[in-house]
């Protein structure tokens, strides 16, 4: 296994941390990461962080070792990753190919370096996108570019994928844990629910239509005019301060 994992402050923090294999991820590690996402999820801790070790990210699944019995505990992390209703964010620098580039795909916020090397590898292993990407790099990019990254297998720079809107932030290597910290500022000036509830509603909007979209705003908008951090957010305008607002996902 080639998973660590350790809660900090605030968040919790993965990394995949087998330098020989540039971290590649082993199958018990799908497993285990769908473990790490619930205890993070049933935790006090407000932010789930996936960081590069070595000077790589991952270069994915570790070949030879997760037959085709262990990709059900792919998608089960997957699906996690997707589900999770507190942000997640991603540093990344080296290496990130397979399923670990589609794993922060499924982040909310990458902060990267330019030079990442960021890979659909799969054809190129004979093989086919896994890890949710072939759903969600499309809406990300348009089918047209999601074919040609994934179809050609091409690698991919971070300075190209801030072109197309990917990365949340571009910094050198020795700046990523400053623009976390930066990051981390800005998201815990925001109503923490609130954050939550709107990524949610962006990924049951992109699962629904129209009209259920509308459904979900309209009951959670209602939810919100009679919480706590409503009042605390009107206050703190009027009193001309910076709003106190809660730290937990009660809605």
């Amino acid at each position: 296994m080639v998973l660590e994992s350790q809660s900090l402050d605030e968040f919790k923090l993965i990394q995949f941390n087998d330098e020989n294999s540039l971290n590649a991820i082993s199958a018990n590690d799908w497993k285990q990461l769908k473990i790490e996402i619930e205890e993070f999820e049933e935790s006090n801790l407000k932010y789930l962080v996936f960081k590069s070790v070595n000077n790589n990210f991952s270069a994915g699944a570790k070949l030879g070792e997760n037959a085709s019995s262990e990709m059900v505990h792919v998608s089960n992390a997957a699906q996690k990753i997707w589900e999770c209703k507190k942000p997640i964010i991603s540093i990344v620098e080296g290496v990130v190919a397979g399923a670990a580039s589609n794993l922060i795909l499924l982040s909310d916020f990458i902060i990267s370096t330019p030079d990442i090397r960021f890979i659909e590898i799969f054809s190129k292993r004979g093989l086919v996108v896994d890890f949710g990407g072939s759903w969600i790099l499309p809406k990300l990019v348009g089918v047209n570019k999601a074919k040609h990254l994934m179809m050609l297998a091409e690698e991919t720079t971070g300075e190209e994928l801030f072109k197309l809107g990917l990365i949340y932030k571009l910094t050198t290597s020795d700046k990523l844990d400053y623009e976390l910290k930066l990051l981390l500022e800005k998201l815990n000036n925001v109503s923490f629910i609130s954050m939550c509830m709107i990524k949610d509603q962006i990924r049951k909007g992109l699962e629904s239509n129209f009209k259920d979209s509308l459904d979900i705003e309209t009951i959670n908008q209602n939810k919100r005019f009679i919480h706590k951090d409503s009042a605390e957010g009107v206050l703190s305008f009027l009193e001309k301060r910076k709003a106190l607002f809660s730290d937990t996902l009660d809605e």
